[in-house]
């Protein structure tokens, strides 16, 4: 997965092209961004994201247990307006790529989790780092998955483009984040203001 084409800033060229990437390391400011970008448009849909393979984001706000998105009700939560306790503009559920997949809102508060994150000096000689997912959920032994790695890369694929307008990543305050903060701050992406 890469932020950088041939050493071009991708999140300017979104943001001219009218996609709004931010970053931020609170869950709170990812929220308030998202509740101010749309107070002005009640139809608006935005809600709460993040990957299922992840083992650190419930307890940072993010409740993408198995136990949580297992009781979700997906219609209600796209679907529904703000009245509606059950309408992800809300932000107190979390819908994960599994829940996510050929459906679209229009921002997306996407908490980033342990399971693919960047790590300094673990590329190739040479190369300044790479992605892992080192630290990501482990599949059940009858899942056969032949690459977990491509796996991760595409849920947060499939994650990053589940806003029409835009997303903003909040990526945990933990010092096993923090690459994965700078890389994301070192492609061009945005703090929300």
């Amino acid at each position: 997965m890469r932020l950088s084409v041939n050493g071009d800033n991708l999140a300017a060229r979104l943001e001219t092209a009218g996609y709004h990437l931010r970053t931020t390391r609170d869950l709170d400011a990812a929220k308030n961004y998202s509740g101010v970008r749309y107070a002005e448009a009640p139809e608006a849909r935005y809600g709460l994201a993040a990957s299922s393979r992840d083992t650190i984001l419930a307890e940072w706000g993010s409740p993408n247990d198995y136990r949580s998105t297992k009781v979700m009700r997906l219609g209600p939560w796209y679907g529904e307006g703000e009245e509606s306790h059950r309408s992800c503009r809300h932000l107190n559920e979390c819908v994960t790529e599994l829940g996510a997949q050929g459906l679209e809102l229009d921002g997306m508060p996407l908490a980033w989790g342990n399971d693919l994150i960047w790590e300094e000096g673990a590329g190739a000689e040479g190369a300044p780092g790479a992605w892992s997912n080192a630290r990501a959920k482990r599949h059940a032994r009858s899942a056969h998955v032949r690459d977990p790695f491509q796996l991760r890369v595409n849920a947060y694929r499939v994650l990053l483009t589940r806003g029409r307008d835009g997303a903003v990543i909040f990526v945990p305050p933990l010092a096993e984040l923090d690459a994965t903060a700078a890389r994301c701050r070192g492609m061009g992406v945005k703090v929300p203001g």
